[in-house]
């Protein structure tokens, strides 16, 4: 059984103020209304440098939307520094990495979560080229594969500012969250990443300060 990490305050403690946040995201973004070219939405969590909070809360939002009901998939786009893993308590040796440079099949590199409703794909290591293989044919079909198979896609990503592969990721999401954390991000570097994200195509659906 994977062993979860005490940051998944939605799993361990759903009625507390920081899960009804996190619920609260979730709301916020349904009444951006999104509307998706098939079957599920891809959401983008993106920060502008790293240790902002982004993985934690891509994860406590996939576990709201899992908690309503809804076949949820969190994918570590971070291909730079991958901690998604670490978060679910899983291994690292296949994920995304292996879809994309070894063509393994969508259904074999989905990893159990422990939580009902909710899938992951771990990053499956640090390749060379992370902005190629994001860039790529196969990230393309991938993406088109999972929206047909879940309601809900979170994306984690790299710091915006620190490499191009969030702005990449950009071109298959429905919708971006910017997380920010009080006390460390710099308000220049919000405002550059937010326009960085924009130029890109990201339609904005808010920025979430995180206090942690």
């Amino acid at each position: 059984m994977p062993q979860l990490s005490n940051a998944l305050v939605t799993e361990f403690d759903p009625i507390s103020s920081v899960s009804e946040s996190y619920r609260a995201l979730r709301t916020a973004i349904r009444y951006k209304k999104l509307m998706p070219t098939a079957r599920g939405i891809i959401i983008m969590i993106a920060s502008p440098k790293s240790q902002e909070g982004k993985t934690t809360t891509a994860a406590n939002l996939a576990i709201a939307y899992a908690q309503e009901g809804k076949a949820v998939v969190l994918v570590d786009g971070n291909l730079r520094q991958p901690s998604l893993h670490d978060v679910f308590g899983v291994k690292n040796n296949k994920g995304l990495l292996q879809g994309l440079a070894k063509g393994m099949a969508q259904q074999d590199i989905v990893t159990a979560s422990g939580i009902p409703g909710l899938e992951l794909i771990v990053a499956g290591g640090q390749p060379v080229n992370p902005s190629e293989l994001l860039g790529s044919v196969r990230m393309a079909e991938l993406v088109a594969q999972l929206k047909q198979q879940y309601d809900v896609i979170i994306l984690d990503s790299p710091s915006t500012l620190d490499y191009t592969d969030a702005s990449l990721l950009t071109e298959y999401s429905d919708g971006v969250v910017l997380v920010a954390k009080n006390g460390k991000t710099k308000r220049e570097w919000a405002k550059q990443a937010r326009t960085q994200l924009e130029q890109s195509g990201a339609r904005m659906l808010g920025i979430v300060f995180n206090q942690s």
